[in-house]
């Protein structure tokens, strides 16, 4: 997105803020090899197939759940804010999508913006084209004060197709700048490291998660993920917090490149369409750039 144009989708309160029609909005971002992340917009999972990383372990195929979300609480002052959302048998609790300020696309990357005390944080959510990388962004900017930020990672390891009732621990360890998990003994391991954040291992299951659209479709619906780690951070205002999901040990922890290099992505995608697309209006190179991505 340039940036003397406003966004050509773009969600308020309205939307943001009502969890039937936060919930029923979906965002998916991809990254050239057959992997995936996707949701809903108040956070909540509806699909089997939401999730932070789906990555293609042999590419385009083997897609596998690996990080299936992030929970996000924020401190400010001494008061707790819950910014996320989850579905569970009986009742959604927390409600963090009434915190949603707005929420844009800006090029393919999802975009939210959570109000709460005097601060405003935005999220961004994008992958490494040609890796099955994904980076979560944290922007503080705005705010009178420094909040504290928990993010709360949890896990899975299955076929995109699959459904998972707990069991066994998965096996995690700290390792320089995050996390590293196995789920099991041959499986393939994956990290969760962070910029500038501190690591913590939980190691326990969340159960009964209810997926409203797969119980719709007919399938059981229900299911588990294991919580495997939590990261801790101090944000000024001003300052950003990258959390990141890789199957690369040593995957680029400078998320201002890589962002550069999806908009560079998106940008060669509308020179290669014939460059009939760099200069068009907004809202058709929008267009093209999610048909692209799909």
């Amino acid at each position: 997105m340039r940036q003397d144009e406003t966004p050509t989708i773009k969600f308020g309160r309205d939307i943001c803020g009502n969890y039937e029609s936060a919930t029923a909005r979906e965002w998916l971002v991809t990254n050239s090899i057959g992997g995936y992340a996707s949701g809903t917009i108040s956070g909540v999972l509806t699909r089997r197939y939401h999730g932070l990383l789906v990555a293609a372990l042999k590419p385009p195929l083997d897609r596998k759940l690996l990080l299936t979300k992030l929970d996000e609480t924020v401190d400010s002052g001494g008061e707790p804010f819950d910014l996320f959302a989850n579905r569970w048998v009986n009742a959604v609790d927390p409600h963090g999508y009434q915190h949603i300020e707005n929420l844009y696309l800006d090029g393919t990357i999802p975009v939210w913006n959570f109000a709460f005390a005097d601060a405003l944080l935005e999220k961004r959510i994008w992958m490494g084209q040609g890796e099955n990388t994904t980076y979560v962004r944290y922007t503080l900017n705005r705010g009178a004060q420094p909040v504290n930020l928990t993010v709360k990672a949890l896990v899975n390891y299955r076929d995109h197709h699959g459904e998972t009732q707990y069991g066994d621990p998965m096996k995690t360890e700290l390792v320089e700048h995050g996390v590293k998990v196995l789920a099991r003994d041959g499986a393939v391991p994956f990290y969760l490291p962070g910029d500038k954040a501190q690591a913590e291992l939980r190691n326990e299951w969340y159960l009964d998660f209810s997926l409203a659209v797969e119980q719709y479709r007919g399938f059981r619906g229900f299911e588990d993920h294991f919580f495997a780690a939590e990261f801790h951070v101090t944000l000024q205002p001003g300052e950003t917090v990258t959390i990141i999901a890789s199957t690369e040990q040593n995957v680029n922890l400078d998320s201002g490149l890589a962002l550069r290099k999806q908009k560079d992505h998106e940008s060669m995608v509308l020179a290669q369409v014939n460059g009939r697309f760099e200069k068009s209006p907004a809202s058709i190179r929008q267009l093209v750039l999610l048909v692209c991505q799909t």
